[in-house]
């Protein structure tokens, strides 16, 4: 990749990568207020930004529901002029019996084809790479990986847990992160296979 040879191994059962070393400061509050109009946050919805660099470069969002991630309808002409990536992610919140607990803007509510009953994920996903010209992407490893060592550093997110991404896409994508003892964060997932295919050489 761009940032060279990212190691491979099999954690839990699936394949994971090594997320590359990650560089990251605090987002420039003229461009965040831009991103933030783009996407039609407020302040008080945002409980965390980071500018996030391992590789690829992401606006990294922590905001404060699912229900309002999965509710954002960007502007991708203004990410696209501002020429930031921007992922958006929220905490999925359990009660105690285990059930999603709704957010408070029941007007927001997302369509009910998003709803996923007992999700057993931790981290609810979005990826808005207009730059790129990529509205959304369903699935970003670079992403995940950058969100997973921020979050995991600040306190935000324990060293073990699961993303969900694509949700509003349509799509059921899941990433797992971990954490090891060395402190290498690592990005692993499942595929289907849709095609198969044999080439003689």
């Amino acid at each position: 990749c761009g940032v060279g040879l990212v190691t491979l191994k099999s954690v839990d059962g699936r394949w994971a990568f090594a997320a590359p070393p990650l560089q990251r400061q605090t987002p420039v509050p003229a461009l965040l207020a831009e991103v933030m109009s783009a996407l039609g946050l407020h302040a008080d919805e945002v409980l965390a930004a980071q500018d996030l660099n391992n590789g690829p470069h992401w606006l990294g969002l922590l905001i404060d529901s699912v229900d309002s991630l999965l509710a954002l309808e960007p502007d991708h002409a203004a990410l696209k002029r501002l020429n930031t990536k921007v992922g958006v992610a929220a905490k999925r919140e359990v009660d105690a019996g285990g059930l999603i607990r709704r957010a408070n803007r029941e007007a927001r509510a997302f369509s009910p084809s998003t709803h996923i009953t007992n999700d057993p994920t931790d981290l609810e996903v979005r990826a808005f790479a207009a730059p790129v010209g990529i509205a959304e992407d369903p699935v970003t490893g670079s992403l995940n990986a950058s969100l997973a060592q921020w979050l995991m550093t600040e306190g935000h997110m324990p060293t073990c847990y699961c993303a969900r991404q694509g949700t509003a896409l349509g799509r059921a994508g899941q990433v797992f992160l971990s954490q090891d003892e060395n402190g290498q964060v690592w990005v692993g997932g499942d595929v289907v296979d849709c095609v198969q295919g044999f080439v003689s050489l």
